[in-house]
């Protein structure tokens, strides 16, 4: 018997009865609140502070050879030792990698070498050699995908089953790592039918094992512009951001991006990155974008104090009047200099002359496009914080 046939039959035995289908509409017709309502409100489990709610399936979104793998890594490491990751407290317990990207070779050089970057004490050492497993799917033959086409539709294959089963016995599971969503999904991160029920794949797991999943997914993006709406290129987004609790996109960027959301401390090496959270927990507001430097194998939270979302936006207004004194008078050229996004720019222009802080100095009566100048308010504003 061959691995489509086992799927067929495995999906023919799960199948709900029709009755089974329809019990949904008698319990929605019973429900009411609890009495004990207000007793509900818990606060939210986390893997990773803010970051990872426990038992939920994410996904780590980023272009290829910013650094997937090595934060994953270094999040299993910080996982088994109880370090924080990025500053952020974790549950300490087993992380799990399984790959079918990497070589085993390759995953336990990645680790040697993330181990060695962190400079992991013997009993760090020791925590790690007990509490992380990775395993490469890499070449193996069977079923090794959430999803097949047998007979040119899409359908689940049921190894959540085989996962669950490998990790038998594991009491203090924290986080499993997918890597990546292509492989996962029988090499199709594009049809939205695949992708949902590779996701769905993983949400079985995470509930069979009481644990979160982080799924990564290669992205051909290598940044995006003010929102996130555009980060993943295609791919089968919709499913992604549908069917996922959280998403963690990293996105290589500039200092002068670093510089927007923190007053560095002058302690990183190597080159920026930015930890965006594009989806909090229902109950939670998503955290504020993490700043890193990775150096080779290591990477790192930057060092210094955050600006909050006002000092943020002031910091963008003053890049635009700083563009206006240095000669750019024009919207396009305001927007130009500034940089990112243009409709932002432009939306902040607009609020600056609304407030005062521009003005238009062509000629009274111009019928040419404004000519931005300062005013004396946008230029103490500007002052205050030179």
């Amino acid at each position: 018997m061959n691995i489509a046939e086992r799927t067929l039959q495995r999906i023919e035995r799960t199948q709900p009865s029709i009755a089974d289908a329809h019990e949904w509409v008698g319990a929605l017709q019973r429900w009411k609140p609890p009495e004990n309502l207000l007793a509900l409100e818990k606060p939210v489990d986390y893997v990773v502070e803010g970051l990872i709610p426990a038992g939920k399936v994410g996904a780590l979104v980023a272009a290829g050879g910013t650094g997937k793998t090595s934060l994953q890594l270094s999040l299993g490491v910080a996982i088994a030792t109880g370090r924080p990751f990025m500053g952020l407290k974790v549950q300490q317990g087993t992380f799990v990698l399984i790959s079918s990207d990497d070589t085993q070779d390759d995953l336990d050089g990645a680790l040697a070498r993330v181990a060695r970057a962190m400079t992991l004490t013997g009993t760090e050492l020791d925590l790690v050699r007990n509490k992380v497993r990775l395993h490469s799917l890499q070449g193996l033959e069977g079923e090794k995908t959430f999803c097949a086409s047998p007979n040119g539709a899409p359908v689940s294959t049921g190894l959540e089953n085989l996962i669950a089963e490998a990790l038998a016995g594991i009491t203090d599971l924290r986080l499993i790592g997918l890597d990546t969503l292509r492989q996962f999904a029988g090499g199709s991160s594009n049809d939205e039918q695949v992708v949902k029920l590779t996701i769905a794949g993983a949400t079985e797991v995470a509930r069979l094992k009481g644990c979160a999943v982080l799924v990564s997914h290669h992205t051909g993006k290598q940044s995006f512009r003010d929102g996130v709406q555009d980060m993943y290129c295609g791919s089968g987004s919709a499913a992604i951001a549908d069917n996922c609790r959280f998403v963690l996109l990293l996105q290589s960027v500039t200092w002068s991006d670093v510089d927007g959301l923190i007053r560095r401390a002058g302690m990183e090496k190597g080159k920026p990155l930015i930890l965006h959270s594009t989806r909090g927990s229902l109950l939670v507001e998503p955290p504020p974008p993490l700043c890193l430097h990775r150096d080779g194998f290591y990477i790192g939270r930057v060092a210094g104090a955050s600006l909050s979302r006002d000092q943020v936006l002031d910091e963008r207004d003053r890049d635009v009047l700083r563009a206006v004194r240095a000669g750019a008078t024009s919207k396009n050229a305001i927007a130009a200099k500034v940089g990112g996004n243009k409709q932002a720019a432009l939306g902040r222009i607009d609020d600056l002359e609304s407030r005062g802080h521009l003005r238009n100095g062509s000629p009274s009566g111009s019928t040419t496009r404004p000519e931005y100048v300062l005013t004396i308010e946008g230029s103490r504003f500007l002052d205050a914080a030179e």
